[in-house]
């Protein structure tokens, strides 16, 4: 774990690229610029020092930083919307941005083959959709599922989420996401581990989460909500 304390405040100056005598740009234009760092990667420490807003300090635990604001209130999703476009995934928990790596390869093969399969199996309303798209949860939280299962067009609540795990953020998905899925109700979360490969099946029972099935390798997974498919998890690697 590495923690580093930010005593000034980004948002007074303006990042290296744009220092000299003209005026600096204004938060958003700050906010569209590029960090210095690969998306794949964490965030690098020139890149810790650039971010455009005022931070109280920042954590950095496997992979995933997490940017606190010096506000009592926190960051909000205001404040979410205005982080730069650069491939990584930025999400809103507790008033903190916590930012992820952009995904690898087998990720995004995992994403894509478990997205076809679900889609081909929607039924009536219920629409499958793969990240970026931003899932407003309560207490202002807002974060970024792989994929989600929507129960109709208008919904703000999913029925189902799903996670791959990365090289980085296992933790983060395996708690802190697992915990804010279960408070805010969602009533089926899959957690997908490719390096198995495994999928852990959870469901909504009385408000808390509860593993259904656990299954490995080339094993049929089948589950019934929110509708019925089959697949084994080694299918989601071919």
């Amino acid at each position: 774990m590495t923690r580093v304390m930010v005593k000034d405040d980004p948002s007074t100056s303006p990042p290296a690229e744009f220092s000299g005598n003209g005026a600096p740009p204004d938060e958003e234009a700050w906010a569209r610029s590029r960090f210095v760092g690969l998306p794949h990667e964490p965030l690098a420490d020139a890149d810790l020092r650039r971010w455009p807003f005022g931070i109280g300090a920042v954590e950095t635990r496997d992979g995933i930083t997490f940017f606190r604001s010096r506000h009592p209130d926190g960051f909000t999703a205001d404040d979410l919307r205005r982080t730069p476009e650069d491939g990584r995934r930025y999400e809103l928990l507790d008033g903190t941005i916590a930012v992820s790596p952009s995904p690898g390869f087998t990720h995004q093969l995992v994403v894509a083959h478990l997205l076809a399969i679900l889609v081909g199996a929607q039924t009536g309303t219920a629409r499958t959709l793969p990240a970026p798209f931003d899932v407003a949860l309560p207490r202002g939280r807002v974060l970024q599922p792989d994929i989600v299962v929507m129960p109709h067009a208008q919904a703000e609540i999913p029925v189902l989420v799903v996670e791959v795990l990365s090289r980085y953020g296992r933790r983060y998905d395996r708690k802190e996401k697992f915990d804010e899925y279960e408070g805010s109700g969602i009533p089926s979360y899959w957690i997908i581990d490719p390096d198995i490969p495994e999928i852990a099946v959870f469901e909504l029972t009385a408000g808390r989460y509860e593993r259904v099935t656990r299954v490995e390798g080339s094993a049929t997974c089948k589950v019934e909500r929110p509708f019925p498919v089959s697949f084994s998890p080694a299918a989601l690697l071919a």
